[in-house]
């Protein structure tokens, strides 16, 4: 059996009151309402080991971030241990998708590629902005463009080749670049 592939959702910041809790901030390759239908979560204990934490419950946080409360994390001193730790998932935890939907993780570092075939630059994010959401690109070291993630400019997303492929409208792009 092979092992799971680890998915990094999140960092604890800290341990919060006296009962155990820690205050996680997540990472943006998840969407956090798929991170709360996970109740197995883990850390790296050391080269490609991981410790098993399971979620008791979760709300949000005072602030930003959220306040996790895992199963024999009792008290304040339990949970500073986990301070500044990062945590994984299973990627087979993860809900089934529906058709043509995708977790960002997926999409972060691959290609976006114009109808010409010319490399506009890879992907680092994505970016919520109300009905739709937005592909942050990469197209120089320090240049980053957006592209909506609507069907008449994302025309095709192949996981397997690496691609994303974009027909911008030509003042989009001028304007971005």
């Amino acid at each position: 059996m092979t092992p799971s592939q680890k998915i990094p959702i999140g960092k604890v910041a800290r341990a919060h009151g006296m009962k155990g809790e820690v205050k996680v901030l997540p990472y943006p390759l998840l969407n956090f309402e798929v991170i709360t239908q996970i109740l197995r979560f883990y850390w790296r204990s050391g080269p490609g080991e991981y410790q098993l934490l399971e979620l008791e419950s979760f709300r949000q946080a005072p602030g930003e971030g959220y306040l996790f409360k895992f199963k024999g994390i009792d008290d304040r001193d339990a949970a500073e241990k986990l301070h500044d730790t990062e945590l994984f998932i299973n990627r087979e935890d993860l809900p089934p998708k529906e058709e043509d939907e995708f977790y960002v993780f997926e999409l972060v570092g691959l290609k976006v590629l114009l109808p010409d075939g010319k490399e506009l630059g890879e992907v680092v994010g994505l970016m919520p902005v109300g009905p739709y959401e937005l592909l942050e690109v990469r197209v120089e070291p320090r240049k980053t463009i957006y592209l909506p993630m609507v069907e008449d400019i994302i025309s095709e997303i192949d996981l397997e080749k690496g691609t994303i492929y974009a027909t911008p409208p030509p003042d989009l792009l001028e304007s971005q670049l």
